[in-house]
């Protein structure tokens, strides 16, 4: 391995390092803060247990029972726990979104690349 190649190593080290303190360890840590914090309130607010358990009791007795079942237990739910679903279900939306449109991009390049292989035969 010459020098030059040898430098050019050791700099694009130090440039991935600096990337990963700077973007990917906080945003790391961030989410283990986000999931730890919400994992807690969840187990502080209800027996997730117990509330799949009785679930699965409408669900096997009458499949067109769920929807009631679920709006009940919204009527019957703190504010709080309101909220949190909430938050949950748009961060989940989010997430599908932005799933969705890398998927989308990949899929439009990689067919692009097809077309550029196909050309060039």
């Amino acid at each position: 391995m010459s020098d030059v190649q040898r430098l050019k190593s050791r700099i694009m080290r130090r440039i991935y390092a600096i990337w990963f303190v700077k973007q990917a360890l906080p945003m790391l840590a961030g989410g283990a803060l986000f999931i730890t914090v919400a994992l807690r309130l969840t187990a502080d607010r209800f027996f997730v247990a117990q509330i799949w358990s009785n679930f699965e009791s409408v669900a096997s007795s009458n499949i067109f029972a769920v929807p009631g079942y679920i709006a009940s237990a919204m009527n019957h739910a703190e504010p709080s726990l309101l909220l949190m679903i909430s938050f949950a279900g748009v961060a989940g939306l989010a997430i599908v979104i932005k799933l969705l449109r890398s998927i989308r991009s990949i899929m439009a390049s990689s067919a692009n690349l097809g077309l550029a292989y196909q050309t060039r035969r």
